[in-house]
């Protein structure tokens, strides 16, 4: 939305001006505001972005705190380069700031670094890196290349036979990781149930978005009283139906 605001600047000006909203108009037009809307172009874009990797039925909490993580590194490596007057990573706002002569009137370095600096402590808050020296992640995350010794000594040996186990490595370059896992808890009961109780929760509410989403679309104010449990989980359900061979089994019915 901000971007196609932003592409049709102009156009809104010329709107504006046209319908005589005059403190709208001198709103719109004031440099600190088209400095702002330039800069929360590409904000948004990042956070659309990453609302975007966080989504999907099979994601797991391991690869929702990498992309986590790969976020607030940009927003660190943003700050170092708006601490020295580098707006290359905001092309929009980067692109305005070249056009003015005297940027020192529209400096925006302390507004933007205000702003990375809060979105670093919110996102430290509503996501605090639990992996960060956490051996029990290494190991699910890649059981072949974890120091089996930061292990507890209860998961210490069947760690060891899984490290060397060369048809599980095998398997876990070309597996999914909670298939990988699942397929080896039998053998490898004592680490299987830790990686599995790390891989289980919900990482992001979008798998009960989705629900929600197909209950409004079956349930109307028209079918308000419709018992939707099989039809919402034909909905919700991953799998195809073979609608052939469904009507294949069914028996024909001759005219007489």
């Amino acid at each position: 939305m901000l971007s196609r605001l932003y592409e049709l600047k102009d156009e809104v000006e010329l709107f504006l001006q046209k319908q005589k909203q005059g403190k709208l108009y001198e709103a719109f037009r004031e440099e600190d505001f088209q400095l702002s809307l330039a800069y929360l172009v590409h904000f948004f874009e990042a956070i659309n972005n990453l609302n975007l990797k966080l989504e999907g039925r099979n994601a797991n909490i391991i690869a929702h705190s990498d992309v986590i993580r790969a976020f607030t590194a940009k927003i660190h490596l943003w700050k170092r380069e708006v601490q020295v007057r580098n707006f290359s990573s905001f092309s929009h706002l980067n692109e305005l700031l070249s056009e003015k002569r005297n940027i020192e009137q529209y400096d925006v370095t302390k507004e933007v670094l205000s702003h990375l600096h809060s979105l670093t402590e919110e996102f430290m808050h509503y996501f605090p890196d639990v992996s960060m020296g956490n051996s029990l992640w290494t190991l699910v995350q890649n059981p072949f290349n974890t120091d089996v010794e930061l292990l507890l000594e209860s998961l210490q040996e069947e760690a060891i036979d899984l490290k060397c186990d060369f048809s599980a490595k095998r398997d876990f370059e070309t597996m999914k990781l909670e298939e990988f896992w699942v397929k080896y808890l039998p053998m490898y009961p004592k680490v299987g149930e830790e990686a599995l109780r790390v891989i289980l929760p919900f990482s992001s509410t979008y798998l009960s978005e989705a629900g929600f989403s197909a209950l409004a679309v079956l349930k109307t104010k028209e079918r308000n009283r419709l018992d939707v449990e099989n039809d919402l989980r034909c909905a919700l359900s991953s799998f195809n139906p073979r609608i052939s061979d469904l009507v294949r089994k069914k028996q024909q019915h001759l005219s007489h």
